[in-house]
Order: C-alpha cells, then sequence, then structure tokens
C-alpha cells in the first residue's frame, strides 16, 4: 500500500465515522498525523468498526490469489437461492389423428383429458464458512498515526483472509467437480467418452497385449493427430448436446420403475468446456498452432477454461471420490468410491453443474477491555448443486 493509498483510507475512515469533510489530500507525513490524531478521538471501537466497514466495501475485490473455476461454476442468488425446485415437462406419445376417420351417427370427443406430465427436482441446504483475525489496540492506534502502519494492517486483514477465502472457494468448487465427474464415470454409457479407445479404433492402430491406448496416443507419432481428433469428437458433442434428445443425463422413472421421456437440449450459450491444462500445453508445444486455435471447438460456446488439475496437484488427470448423485427413481444414490484416470475434459450444461455464494459480510467486535484487541470475522454461505437430469459428457484419454 503506498502512502496515497494510506492517505485515502484514513479521509474514508474521518467522513465516515466523525461526520466531517476529509482533508483534500494529504501531502506528508505531518498532514496524515494531523487528521489521524483527529480520528482517535472518536474512540477505538468505531475506529474497528469503520475499518471494517471499509474492509467489506473492499474485500471481495482484491484478488491477489484468484479463486479457479469461477466463471465454470458460479452462479447468482437470484437464479439458485437457498431451497430450489426444478420443474421438469415430460413429454407425451403424440395421438392418431381423427379427423380422417369420420362414421356417420357418431361424435368425436373434444374434452378427453390428457394432463401434463411434470418431474420435479429439488435442491436443499448450504455450507457456512467462518474465519476471523484479532487487531490489537496499539495496531489500530498506530495505523491512523502511520501510514505504513496502515498498509501492514490492512494487509494483514485483507491479503491473508482473502487468500484463504479464495482457495477455500476453489477447493469447494473441486469437491462439486470431482464428484460430478466421478458420478458420470460410475454411471457410463454415452456419458463417458474413451478420446483413445476411439481414435485408435477410427484408424486401425491396433492395441497389442501388454500395453494401452491411451500410451498408444501419447506417442510422438499419434499425438498430434490425436489431439485433432479429439477436439473433432468433443466438437461433435457439443453440436449434439444443441439436438433434443436424452443420451447424456439420466432419465427419471416413474412409481411403476418406467423410465419417463425427459427430453434435454443445451444450447451453445448455455454448455461449458473443461479441458486439463497440460493437454493444452502439449498442443502448444508439439502440434502446429492452427490445431489449438480455440474457435477449432469451441465456436459460440461463452465458457471454455483449461484447469491445472482436477482434484491434485502431483496425480492432474486423476480424480476419486465416492460420488453422490440422483438415481433415477428419485432417491439420492452413494455409489463405492472409483478411480478416475486420464480425465482429459468435461462438457456439461450449467444447468448440471455449479456453485453459489452468498451471504458474504464481515464483523466487527468492540474492544476487548482485557485483552485491548478486536476480532474481525468473516462469514460466507455456499451452496452447490448437480442435477444428473441435465446434459454432461465425461472425455477420457484412455
Amino acid at each position: 500500500m503506498s502512502f496515497q493509498d494510506a492517505a485515502t483510507v484514513l479521509n474514508g475512515l474521518v467522513a465516515q465515522q466523525t461526520g466531517e469533510t476529509a482533508v483534500a489530500a494529504i501531502q506528508n507525513a505531518g498532514d496524515y498525523i494531523s487528521v489521524g490524531t483527529s480520528l482517535l478521538k472518536t474512540g477505538v471501537d468505531p475506529l474497528a468498526i469503520g475499518i471494517s466497514q471499509m474492509v467489506q466495501r473492499t474485500l471481495f475485490a482484491i484478488r491477489e490469489y484468484r479463486a479457479r473455476l469461477e466463471g465454470a461454476m458460479d452462479v447468482d442468488s437470484d437464479e439458485w437461492g437457498a431451497v430450489t425446485r426444478k420443474i421438469n415437462a415430460i413429454d407425451a406419445d403424440l395421438e392418431s389423428e381423427e379427423a380422417y376417420a369420420l362414421t356417420d351417427g357418431q361424435a368425436k370427443d373434444q374434452w378427453i383429458v390428457k394432463k401434463p406430465k411434470l418431474f420435479q427436482t429439488n435442491f436443499y441446504g448450504y455450507d457456512v464458512w467462518r474465519d476471523h483475525v484479532s487487531v490489537t489496540e496499539q495496531q489500530l492506534k498506530n495505523a491512523v498515526l502511520n501510514p505504513a502502519e496502515m498498509g501492514q494492517l490492512l494487509g494483514l486483514i485483507l491479503g491473508n483472509k482473502d487468500q484463504t477465502m479464495q482457495q477455500s472457494r476453489e477447493a469447494f468448487r473441486r469437491l462439486n467437480l470431482c464428484n460430478y465427474i466421478a458420478a458420470l464415470a460410475t454411471l457410463g454409457g454415452d456419458r463417458v467418452v474413451h478420446l483413445a479407445t476411439e481414435y485408435c479404433t477410427e484408424m486401425g492402430i491396433p492395441v497389442a497385449s501388454g500395453t494401452d491406448a491411451a500410451t498408444i496416443v501419447k506417442a510422438q507419432a499419434n499425438y498430434g493427430d490425436f489431439i485433432k481428433w479429439s477436439y473433432a469428437r468433443i466438437a461433435q458433442i457439443s453440436d449434439l448436446m444443441t439436438h433434443r434428445g436424452a443420451a447424456f443425463h439420466t432419465l427419471p422413472t416413474d412409481g411403476q420403475g418406467n423410465a419417463m421421456p425427459l427430453m434435454r437440449v443445451t444450447p451453445k450459450e448455455d454448455q461449458k468446456i473443461l479441458v486439463l491444462s497440460s493437454d493444452l500445453h502439449q498442443i502448444g508445444a508439439r502440434v502446429l498452432s492452427d490445431t489449438f486455435n480455440s474457435s477449432m471447438v469451441t465456436d459460440k460456446v461463452p465458457y471454455t477454461e483449461s484447469i491445472a488439475f482436477w482434484q491434485g496437484l502431483k496425480t492432474p488427470d486423476r480424480v476419486v471420490a465416492a460420488p453422490a448423485y440422483m438415481a433415477a427413481d428419485g432417491t439420492i444414490t452413494q455409489a463405492n468410491s472409483i478411480t478416475v484416470d486420464n480425465v482429459f475434459g468435461i462438457i456439461y450444461d450449467r444447468w448440471a453443474l455449479g456453485v453459489n455464494l452468498h451471504d458474504q459480510r464481515v464483523a466487527v467486535t468492540p474492544l476487548n477491555a482485557n485483552g485491548l484487541y478486536v476480532n474481525y470475522w468473516y462469514h460466507e454461505a455456499r451452496r452447490a448443486y448437480m442435477d444428473i437430469t441435465e446434459n454432461g459428457v465425461l472425455f477420457l484419454a484412455d
């Protein structure tokens, strides 16, 4: 924090706590001390509260460390509140046309009842996050009499807590993402694409006993073409998701266990794509530049993000999780732990996966008469959702 930054903060505190017009410009340390002395007359408690209010206005704009997956998963509170229900329409069979099968002396019933079939999914609850930091009375006094102390104080409050918050948000998003990846891998079917196996099959490359398709495609002779083919395959899935169908999501069942025709369509603007960044780096190093032009795959897709690792730094392409997801009958299933290797990427509907952050606030305590310190408390509520009845496809490089 520069001298001018500290002066600006001090002026704001004076205007806020005393109601007086702040000094137009603090030019030197003497001006700073003079203004700070007037502020100290308001007492320690108003000073601490004033700093808290300024912190609350600026905390969420400071991003020394920016949590990953924000654009890929975060939604606003208006769309996903504390309790959300999603009502889905189920297709009904078309009827035979009777206008061409008229019989003398008989009427056609135009009052036949055909009620719409609806399927409702509910999302409840949220997780809460809390942290705090203690600041002594002497630190507060020094901060308003010394620009360097002001910088250190706000750096203490803002810097460390912001980084802690950002990292915990990222971990929360990754938890949701890894649960979704493990759920798709468990459910399988059209929702899992084995890129290496499909490539070897299509190109007529034999997979000899004792080796595997993942190893073959990473060979120098195959890797460049494999990456091009993989991106084309992802683009194909992206196009297929824009058509109304049932291939890429769970079909709910009725009370008799019969699958209900819940059709889904995911326009390009509602698709999100995540790709492991190590594959993108390999593309840059080993494949011609026109190959990794993102428009090849993401034309008109508003959000595409490369991700350095899915779950852990040491095993970037691996996910290990015991996924929880909604079964076809509407019950929550807790599956066995599964290890998913060679995770290349994922494409999903924005309504399939997301995180909502809300109730973010900073509160300050009065001065502790015994310890002569105040506590700054940070609070935030977080909510994750995962809807397996929305479109999503997992791409594995195996």
